[in-house]
């Protein structure tokens, strides 16, 4: 009797080390496999490339307020650097930017769509306001004094040049990326004007979704 007690216990002993290591094995392999996907998700660089797009910044709002970037990006995001007299490629850029987020809508995925001036001096809260509730009702604009503009500029790698000899009338030359934050994550990727909106919006889906699967086997 005593020997059917130890084999019994010997078999289910077994049987619950075969269950964890089978139980190990497929979330390491679900895990791999979440990160797999995510890498497939950010087309033009994995998130870890991006870990010094970081720091705190204060810039002002269309309301003429102070702002911490903790409350500017306390939701998926997605970042346009610009300027409101930009002639033809930011209202082109926030054009696509705005069917991204209607795209996105559809899907049951919010993102904010964010505008920071590289113009300062020009770009106004009010006028910042009117800009871009044209282009998008949930836009929002923001500006702040030379110095706050260069710190987050600093922040994201953002290139801009106003003319010395600038008349009422300049243009600013400035990159044109724009990037997806995540509140808890930081930048993820960046996207450049090549992009359609179905691409970038389906690329958004893609991280979320698996930054979601991720959390969830950790």
């Amino acid at each position: 009797m005593m020997g059917r007690h130890n084999n019994s216990k010997f078999v289910a002993v077994s049987l619950s080390l075969l269950l964890c290591a089978s139980l190990t094995i497929f979330l390491v392999s679900k895990r791999e496999s979440v990160i797999n996907e995510l890498t497939e998700c950010n087309l033009n660089s994995n998130a870890s490339t991006f870990k010094s797009f970081q720091g705190d910044f204060y810039l002002i709002d269309e309301e003429g307020l102070k702002v911490s970037s903790h409350s500017i990006l306390d939701s998926p995001s997605l970042l346009y650097f610009g300027y409101t007299y930009c002639p033809d490629i930011c209202p082109f850029d926030l054009m696509r930017n705005s069917e991204v987020v209607e795209l996105l809508d559809q899907e049951n995925i919010k993102i904010k769509p964010l505008f920071i001036s590289v113009d300062p001096a020009r770009d106004s809260p009010t006028r910042l306001k009117d800009f871009t509730s044209f282009h998008h009702p949930n836009m929002i604009g923001f500006t702040g004094s030379e110095e706050q503009i260069d710190s987050v500029k600093n922040i994201y790698k953002v290139y801009s040049e106003i003319p010395d000899d600038s008349s009422k009338d300049y243009t600013v030359n400035h990159s044109t990326f724009s990037y997806f934050i995540l509140p808890q994550d930081g930048v993820q990727t960046y996207f450049t004007r090549k992009e359609n909106s179905q691409k970038i919006a389906d690329t958004i889906k893609c991280i979320i979704e698996n930054k979601g699967a991720s959390r969830k086997i950790s």
